[in-house]
């Protein structure tokens, strides 16, 4: 459970550990986590950012590295960090924010000043790299017309809140522990009630890492039930370096074929995004031209730079100025054109990416019955390629997980077959559906006349815990009647859009989730 005061546990941690050491590696273990290595004082630390949705966080670990990948992203920290030095660790506010301030020495420049910011937010996690406040590079690049963006060379903005620090409570104005996650920063909704019950301030809270065995949950103190079989820990590394990610051995060969296709669709993304830059930076190029016959000067003449504007521009010296203008408006015009096919391209490689990271979450969830529907997914990928299909006359069965409770029927679909099954076949109009928002996860079909609370919330637990998100608190899962369910055609695998839809944050109970899954 990472929320803003675990943040503001794990910041004061790393700082005790690494403040003032050198960075003397960094690597990258898989798609979506990076290792840096730190030496101080004759001792050297392992320090792990991983931005998964499902197990995103921050700590030092003792587990050797054995896995290595390479992307464009880490050389990028390789070349502005390796060498630096780790001045400080630190939280934005009260957020899930950490800073890693760096200093880094140049030649010519001296000491130069870097943050290495960590935004630890489930689905949304990203690792950027600024300096003065401008973006050098971001994990994740996104492009707005308006609000935030993040782009290199774009000045850096935090996420917009409206809320307050949780540093200093004023408990006059809390009713509930939901005014605590309405009001402040970085307040989990585990965290409001063990606040709200206490009316303590975060720096009177406990610190001492803490793992629920039975809940499968963890946290930076013991909120946990007194009965909990629980297990503590000397530090929150300790603790998250504990959290081992089981696998299912007889999947290996869908797992390593889905690592395999992400890896090369990550690779092109990168390089789309790099001819993107390109494209984006040649569509200047129309200034240049223009700057050149608005200058006066001979068009005749080879010069190696102009000044116009009180601006100085750069010129290829072997062309003349009338070629040097040509070159550029050519440039530019091819940039206009290819800017479009390549954010075409950026988009389809980007729905392959979301496609592949949703069966990477599947496998996780599936079953002997259900990992064939998978398999005849990935099929059309290149899958088993070699091995011959024999059509069968008589449509395979489709094994459903459903779980009933009296006269209601709660339906889930383990794989993107199954989903669209349950969600356009099996379920009527006015059956309820829901699915944890903006995330990999199943859908579940509600077979009731109408919702109350108790139906509500357990359809939405359902399809948080048969989710990526499974591990985050305060989950967000739409709902609404399937009638309002449509599939987006011409994308890769299964999406839906919908509307007239609400949303309900649930936190997941772990006794809840074992007692619904035994009435099968």
């Amino acid at each position: 459970m990472i929320d803003g005061y675990f943040i503001h546990c794990m910041a004061h941690e790393l700082n005790q550990t690494l403040a003032k050491s050198r960075c003397e590696k960094i690597t990258q273990q898989d798609d979506k986590s990076f290792v840096f290595l730190f030496y101080h004082q004759g001792k050297r630390s392992t320090l792990i950012i991983d931005l998964s949705s499902e197990n995103f966080r921050i700590h030092i670990t003792n587990h050797p590295i054995t896995n290595q990948i390479t992307s464009q992203y880490v050389m990028m920290l390789k070349k502005q960090l390796e060498g630096a030095i780790l001045e400080q660790v630190s939280q934005y506010l009260t957020d899930r924010v950490i800073e890693l301030h760096f200093t880094s020495f140049d030649l010519i420049d001296g000491p130069v000043k870097k943050r290495l910011i960590f935004e630890a937010m489930g689905k949304h996690s990203n690792l950027i790299l600024t300096k003065d406040g401008i973006i050098i590079d971001t994990f994740k690049k996104m492009f707005f017309e308006t609000g935030r963006q993040l782009l290199p060379q774009a000045t850096f903005e935090y996420f917009p809140s409206d809320k307050k620090m949780a540093l200093d409570i004023d408990y006059s104005t809390i009713y509930s522990p939901q005014d605590l996650v309405n009001q402040y920063m970085g307040i989990s909704p585990m965290l409001s009630k063990y606040l709200f019950e206490n009316h303590i301030q975060w720096h009177q809270i406990p610190i001492r890492p803490t793992r629920s065995l039975n809940k499968k949950r963890f946290y930076a103190c013991d909120i946990f039930d007194v009965q909990d079989d629980k297990k503590y820990y000397q530090s929150l590394s300790e603790m998250l370096d504990d959290d081992v990610k089981s696998e299912k051995p007889q999947y290996v060969s869908e797992k390593l074929f889905i690592e395999k296709q992400l890896k090369k669709l990550i690779g092109k993304k990168n390089q789309l995004d790099m001819s993107l830059d390109d494209a984006i930076h040649n569509q200047t190029q129309r200034e240049l031209g223009d700057a050149i016959y608005a200058s006066g000067y001979d068009l005749s003449d080879k010069r190696s730079d102009i000044t116009y504007d009180e601006q100085i521009y750069q010129l290829d010296p072997t062309k003349t100025l009338n070629e040097n203008a040509q070159h550029a408006y050519k440039a530019y015009q091819k940039a206009k054109r290819g800017i479009h096919h390549i954010e075409e391209q950026l988009k389809q490689t980007q729905e392959l990416i979301e496609y592949f990271e949703s069966l990477s979450f599947f496998i996780t969830v599936s079953s002997v019955d259900s990992i064939k529907d998978l398999d005849q997914e990935l099929m059309l990928y290149g899958y088993k390629k070699a091995k011959t299909l024999h059509p069968s006359k008589k449509k395979d069965k489709i094994n459903l997980f459903i779980i009933r409770d009296g006269d209601i029927a709660y339906t889930i679909g383990k794989n993107n077959i199954q989903n669209e099954y349950i969600t356009h076949t099996l379920a009527q109009k006015e059956d309820f559906w829901f699915h944890v928002k903006d995330a990999p996860g199943s859908h579940v079909i509600v077979n009731a006349p109408e919702l109350n609370e108790t139906i509500l919330r357990k359809a939405a637990m359902l399809a948080a815990y048969f989710s990526q998100m499974k591990h985050s608190s305060s989950i967000p899962v739409d709902y609404t009647k399937v009638k309002f369910i449509k599939k987006i055609p011409k994308t890769p695998g299964y999406k839906v859009i919908y509307q007239k839809h609400q949303t309900i944050y649930i936190d997941i109970d772990q006794e809840k989730i074992k007692h619904y899954l035994k009435i099968v």
